[in-house]
């Protein structure tokens, strides 16, 4: 198994353990799944934690959780397999939202939740996260065959987003 799957496999055995009430692969690695993959340092990954109390959010379990099974964090991440994973949780509406909507989808024959690409492309707008590069991957997205460029304008025009 690659580190990518290994790294995939632990997610899953993150949320059956209750570590993650739910969690959904966002960024430049979900764009693996949907169109052309771009460099990327990470894999970044939308979680929803068991406890969701207060503005301040604790990735302390987690950490301790992956600690114990010998993954090391560095930084803002946690090597796993030798990939730095990113834990994000759910910051707004659109993100809940991408969670809930999420695909499962198979990797290597580890099955994986993905954001669905218009998500992606919903969270690359969002005025916090619009950066020109994620405006070229939001635009990469658009162009793909699995695209539903209905369910992005649905979005945007809920969540009040513009290119």
């Amino acid at each position: 198994m690659t580190g990518f799957a290994i790294a995939l496999a632990t997610l899953n055995e993150m949320k059956a353990a209750g570590v993650l009430s739910d969690y959904a692969v966002g960024g430049a690695m979900a764009l693996v799944f949907w169109t052309e993959p771009v460099p990327t340092y990470d894999l970044d990954v939308l979680v929803w934690l068991p406890t969701r109390e207060g503005p301040i959010v604790s990735l302390s379990e987690v950490y301790d959780w992956l600690a114990a099974r010998g993954w090391a964090a560095h930084a803002e991440h946690v090597l796993v397999a030798g990939i730095p994973v990113q834990f994000l949780p759910a910051h707004d509406a659109l993100a809940d939202e991408a969670l809930t909507t999420a695909a499962m989808l198979d990797y290597s024959g580890v099955p994986v939740r993905v954001v669905r690409p218009e998500y992606l492309v919903a969270l690359y707008l969002e005025p916090q996260a619009r950066t020109a590069k994620r405006r070229e991957r939001a635009a990469a997205l658009g162009e793909g065959a699995l695209f539903d460029h209905q369910r992005l304008q649905d979005i945007m025009l809920r969540f009040h987003l513009t290119w």
